[in-house]
């Protein structure tokens, strides 16, 4: 049974029309991606000719536009107010430009998701010449940061079915195996790095062979409902080294400093500061090049980014990760992430039991 309902998407639209209106907008135009499936329950391919556009508006009402042989899949949409087809031979973007002029008057205040392809904000633009153009990342994004609890169980479960296939992980290393072959064994949506590869935080060759004392990294996610897990393990094949412990030792220090920090009212950029000071004060500073965080959902990456300068406070609902790492460059690299729940009080792990040792 799906979690995600009409009426929620129907209370999405309602709040989305809220943050509208405090801003000023009259509609936001939404081009198939998370965002458009976030206020539709449709996931629609994006074309580069033709428009699939979802037009929400400060009313909550919601117009949807596309071919006429998507006809159905349109009308399938549980919170649509209005489905406007056009032939290929017909200007889809002067009949968008009437579509909200229609509903938002000859002067219109328009915003358009922060995806959406430069050439169709062009076309848009061209069509629509009287509309102001403004920015509804609020009323968007900013709406998706907060989970209900149905997308919350959703991440939830996801997690736990990730978390459960590194469990997994220790019996399926075998000496001489490569990364693809890891990566075959693990499942879906995995990220797999074996011996120097893993000093290279996005770089998965393909071609490193485990031996003894090789680290592994596995950065992976399931979907459920199309909310997405992001869990990162670090793992020793035979004996590590000293170095290789000491890094690990603080590494898992860091991730749980990052915890920590990932409360309430607190900035974004505190679970990233928390996790840095633990690696500068340890002297590996320099080798933890990226974000100490990230919120995830119906995507791998959006708000809240926690990284140095973010001053958004976190907010109960937010689900976002902690992963710190220390990349050393030529040797092997650690990296450990969990998904982590703002609660009223503070945060809830939801992708443990995270790993206290190797």
């Amino acid at each position: 049974m799906t979690r995600i309902t009409k009426a929620e998407r129907a209370e999405r639209l309602t709040r989305c029309a809220a943050a509208m209106r405090s801003q000023g907008a009259d509609c936001v135009v939404l081009l198939p991606g998370s965002s458009f499936s976030y206020f539709t329950g449709l996931s629609p391919v994006r074309e580069r000719y033709r428009l699939f556009v979802a037009v929400a508006h400060a009313d909550a009402s919601l117009d949807l536009l596309g071919p006429v042989f998507e006809e159905r899949r349109l009308s399938s949409c549980d919170v649509v107010d209005r489905v406007h087809l056009f032939a290929d031979d017909e200007d889809q973007y002067a009949l968008l430009s009437r579509i909200i002029s229609s509903r938002c008057g000859a002067r219109p205040r328009v915003g358009l998701e922060l995806n959406a392809a430069y050439h169709h904000f062009l076309g848009l633009k061209a069509a629509a010449k009287n509309a102001a153009f403004v920015d509804t990342t609020p009323a968007t994004d900013g709406l998706r940061a907060v989970k209900s609890p149905a997308e919350i169980a959703c991440l939830r479960e996801a997690a736990a079915r990730t978390v459960a296939r590194m469990e997994r992980v220790p019996v399926q290393l075998r000496e001489g195996m490569s990364e693809r072959d890891l990566a075959s064994a693990f499942g879906p949506s995995a990220m797999v790095q074996i011996g120097v590869t893993t000093s290279l935080p996005n770089e998965s060759g393909g071609n490193e062979r485990l031996k003894d004392g090789d680290a592994i990294v596995i950065d992976a996610g399931d979907r459920v409902e199309g909310y997405r897990s992001d869990v990162t393990r670090t793992f020793f094949f035979g004996t590590p080294s000293p170095r290789m412990r000491e890094v690990y030792g603080i590494v898992r220090e860091a991730e749980a400093a990052a915890i920590d920090a990932a409360r309430p009212g607190v900035n974004a950029e505190e679970v990233d500061l928390a996790a840095r000071r633990v690696i500068e004060r340890a002297g590996y500073g320099p080798f933890f090049t990226h974000r100490g965080g990230h919120g995830i959902g119906l995507d791998f990456h959006e708000a809240p980014i926690c990284v140095r300068g973010n001053k958004a406070p976190l907010a109960p609902g937010m689900v976002l990760t902690a992963e710190p790492g220390i990349y050393l460059p030529g040797e092997f690299g650690v990296r450990l992430e969990d998904d982590i729940l703002i609660t009223d009080t503070g945060c809830e792990v939801i992708s443990g039991p995270t790993p206290t040792g190797m």
